[in-house]
Parts: structure tokens; sequence; C-alpha cells
């Protein structure tokens, strides 16, 4: 268990995996690769269960189990988008499907290309999630569309065009999936094969 309040099943996981192994290899005449440690084991019990090899799942992207190991992994992931329509939206107005966000106040929306085809979770919608332009934070508003999500930019100087910053670091990652009572894993796992990879080495 990655709980780490499961010690003591955890090490009895380990104990059995151990006596079963040892059986099965006399069975077999030869001794196979043992592994049995994911991100959460190597960060929790590498003295009882290193063995042979190691599978880095979620802290390849910088996620441990808990927040002190979360600190000591490097980030690897960034979500961005651009800022593809500004618009001003008049008080009484309102933004997305259902007329879900209506303006008290005259604002300004940023329109970004980014929806829950590609793995922008409907909750974030209506000031629930936020993004970030030019280093400062933009609320959702309105639903999440398909295609398209819409932030107020009212605050933000910002152009058509600009980079938007979705999914930023670890801690903007966790605070997201926190808010919608979720785990970092489901956020990142949904990332849809539409939205295009870029690698870059460090």
């Amino acid at each position: 268990s990655e709980d780490l309040n499961e010690l003591k099943f955890t090490l009895q996981q380990i104990n059995t995996f151990n006596s079963i192994s040892k059986e099965l290899f006399k069975l077999l005449n030869y001794t196979p690769f043992k592994h049995m440690l994911n991100t959460s084991g190597i960060l929790n019990y590498t003295t009882e269960a290193q063995f042979d090899m190691v599978r880095l799942g979620i802290g390849l992207y910088g996620f441990g189990n808990d927040v002190k190991h979360t600190k000591k992994l490097k980030n690897v992931l960034t979500l961005k988008s651009i800022i593809s329509q500004i618009q001003t939206v008049e008080k009484g107005e309102t933004v997305g499907y259902n007329r879900a966000f209506k303006t008290t106040t005259t604002i300004k929306t940023a329109t970004i290309p980014i929806g829950h085809a590609d793995g922008i979770f409907r909750q974030f919608g209506n000031e629930v999630g936020y993004v970030y332009i030019n280093n400062k934070k933009a609320a959702i508003v309105g639903n999440v569309c398909m295609d398209m999500i819409m932030v107020n930019v009212t605050n933000i100087v910002c152009n058509e065009g600009d980079e938007v910053v979705i999914y930023k670091n670890q801690q903007h990652i966790e605070t997201m999936a926190k808010t919608i009572k979720t785990i970092p894993y489901e956020l990142l796992t949904a990332i849809s094969q539409r939205v295009t990879r870029v690698l870059k080495e460090l």
C-alpha cells in the first residue's frame, strides 16, 4: 500500500512475496528478475524490497505519495495552450453553455482552445479551476466546453496568441486535483492524444 499508515501490512506483503519467490525459483531452476516497487515503493521501501529492478511511474512526472517526497522530485510536465480570442463581456451577460456563468460587472475573457476532449475536467468550470497567463491566475468561467475554455483576464495584460499554462507545476496540479476531490494521477493520465507532446532534453 502507498498509504504510510499501512506500513505493517506492506511489510507483510513483501515477506509473502519473498517466500513465494524462493519456492518458485526452486521449481524453475533459474532466478528471474524480482520486482515489486512502484514510485511509492521506491520512496518508502527501498531497503526492504529493491530487488533487481524498480518501476518509476508517477514519480517520473515529479510526484511522490506525500508532500515531503514530492518536494524532492523535479516536475517534468507542463500543459500549455494559447489565447485564441479576447472578448469584453458586459454586466449581466453570460458565458458558455447553458448560460452557466453570469457576469455581475463588465469583464474581459480569453478563449483557450483546449477542453474536456483534451482532458480538462468539466468540474473546473465556473471559477473552480484556473490557469496562468503571464504568471497571473485566470479563473475558468462558464462550463468547460469540448474544445475550449474561457477564462477571466479582466486584470491581466494579455493579447491573442499569448501563452497559457494549464498545468504549471506540482503544486498547481495538486491544488487543482484536491479542488475536485481527485489525485494528480487522474489529471495527468486524462490528457488525451489530441494534445501535442513536445519533448525537451534538459
